[in-house]
């Protein structure tokens, strides 16, 4: 607050001659202010300006702030505000755009006789404290000063951010985005005579938005596996000298997208192994020949084997008359043959 300290003093210096001096020089002490407060306090507490006679008037008020086009003193309610908490409190109404200026540029709260409590750009609808008075109670308010303010520069727009965060349920399969959104408004500053952000009041608020799975966050959220189990491995056959053996088994493969499965795949696949010495030499060993079975033959019949061996050394079955007989009809059309043969040389010589 320029010139604040200057004019303190020289209020002191002034109430010093009046009859008010015992007042003003009762310990208080802008050191003092800081813990002046009491604990039990109602209310925003403002920042504690030594109470002066020269702090009573608006003038005093307007000179210390240069962007004040008019202050108003009050001892109860008006058109811009109202004592509050069975009057330990001062609440600011809305700032009405019919007024001059643009805003409310200090508030002045005056208890007791050490204190005045100062809040610059108060703001509507906060209920601002009173300040304590000599025996360190707070005091009950006497009369406010407020001052009505024009800002030397326009306003900055509020700041407005954005932040996004997407969460991918693939239980549901939804994206949903929570936007963040954050607008924080200027306040004057007053000593740096310039617009500052007003952290204190920064509102938030969030958007949520659900859509559906991209094609893409779909196969992220289904990644595509195999599963793949062997049958036993199965000898193929071996003969003898061999010293491998050809292994055939079954391959089962099954796809699997997230949960859902692909028909399941069968093959076959091959390997050699190689025998013991006990497999190589098991079928090397020769096979008996079967010794045929004979049945005597009945000399009054056929024989009743059905052993083909035997039939072929007993004549098939057939009775040994007529085997022979059978020779020696063929051997005597062989004989006739040959002396035709020989007859026809014979007549050709003659």
């Amino acid at each position: 607050m320029r010139n604040r300290t200057f004019k303190a003093l020289a209020g002191a210096l002034v109430a010093a001659a009046l009859v008010a001096a015992p007042l003003v020089t009762a310990g208080a002490s802008a050191d003092d202010a800081p813990d002046a407060w009491p604990a039990d306090t109602v209310g925003v507490k403002g920042e504690l300006v030594e109470w002066t006679s020269e702090t009573n008037h608006t003038d005093y008020w307007e000179e210390e702030y240069p962007n004040a086009v008019a202050c108003y003193s009050s001892e109860g309610n008006t058109d811009h505000g109202r004592i509050t908490d069975d009057g330990k409190t001062v609440t600011l109404n809305e700032y009405d755009s019919s007024w001059p200026g643009d805003h409310w540029e200090v508030l002045v709260i005056k208890a007791g006789s050490l204190w005045n409590s100062v809040i610059e750009n108060p703001e509507p609808g906060v209920a601002y404290a009173s300040p304590p008075n000599d025996g360190g109670k707070q005091a009950n308010v006497s009369h406010w000063i407020v001052c009505k303010g024009e800002y030397p520069t326009e306003k900055p727009k509020d700041k407005v951010t954005e932040t996004e965060e997407s969460t991918t349920d693939c239980g549901d399969e939804v994206v949903v985005t929570v936007t963040t959104i954050t607008t924080t408004p200027y306040k004057w500053d007053a000593e740096a005579e310039e617009w500052v952000l007003d952290e204190a009041n920064a509102k938030t608020e969030e958007k949520r938005e659900t859509r559906e799975l991209t094609e893409e966050e779909w196969a992220d959220c289904n990644p595509t596996t195999t599963k793949t189990t062997y049958g036993e491995w199965v000898d193929g056959e071996w003969e003898c000298g061999d010293t491998t053996v050809t292994q055939t088994r079954e391959v089962y493969t099954t796809v699997y997208h997230g949960e859902d499965a692909e028909p399941t795949v069968t093959t076959t696949e091959t390997q050699t192994r190689e025998l013991t010495a006990e497999e190589s030499e098991q079928d090397c060993t020769p096979t008996p020949t079967p010794t045929p079975t004979v049945t005597p033959v009945d000399p009054g019949g056929t024989p009743t084997s059905t052993d083909s061996e035997a039939l072929a050394a007993t004549g098939g079955g057939i009775s040994p008359m007529f085997a022979v007989a059978g020779g020696a009809a063929l051997f005597a059309g062989v004989s006739a043959v040959a002396f035709a043969a020989y007859r026809r040389r014979q007549g050709a010589a003659e």
